[in-house]
């Protein structure tokens, strides 16, 4: 029992000076003009098509405010599946045709505060590259979870499925 006190009181000291944020990116083309794809994932409600979170749980408890699409809408959910939680997604910058920015605040199963950032960039007339960037950050005495758990691989599985799907709604539109 004492040694797993000190671990925990040196992992505890040591959190004071590990990085408190973390950043995934995952990318994909689709087959398809960048206005039509940008016009899609503006939408956030487009996203209970394609995001793997929002596919996960089909009881999440779902509710919205606002203009979908402009910024200050609110996507609110409530899941028991404790890898979704209870939390607000609010859209909170739109360059229009570019990239769309959401800010995400999970109140259960713990407080953390994240960022979305979706963006769309033209290969040729028919081809566009989707960007999905995901970064959270953990304040001490949390930011110590990021050394234990393979965020990039835990959040990269899941946006890239949920750009698989993306692209196979998109392309057979």
């Amino acid at each position: 029992m004492i040694v797993f006190l000190i671990i925990a009181l040196i992992l505890l000291s040591r959190s004071f000076y590990l990085k408190k944020e973390y950043a995934v990116t995952r990318e994909i083309t689709i087959n398809k003009p960048k206005n039509e794809v940008f016009d899609y994932i503006k939408l956030l409600r487009n996203q209970n098509e394609y995001s793997y979170y929002n596919r996960k749980d089909p009881d999440t408890i779902k509710s919205y405010s606002g203009i979908d699409g402009e910024v200050g809408f609110v996507y609110r959910f409530d899941s028991k599946i404790k890898t979704i939680g209870t939390g607000t997604q609010t859209i909170s910058e739109i360059i229009e045709g570019d990239k769309m920015c959401c800010n995400i605040l999970f109140t259960k199963p713990l407080p953390l505060q994240s960022f979305a950032e979706i963006a769309v960039n033209s290969i040729d007339e028919n081809e566009t590259k989707v960007t999905w960037t995901f970064r959270s950050i953990y304040n001490y005495p949390l930011n110590v979870v990021i050394y234990f758990l393979d965020l990039e691989k835990l959040i990269g599985t899941d946006l890239a499925s949920s750009l698989i799907t993306m692209k196979e709604k998109l392309e057979n539109k």
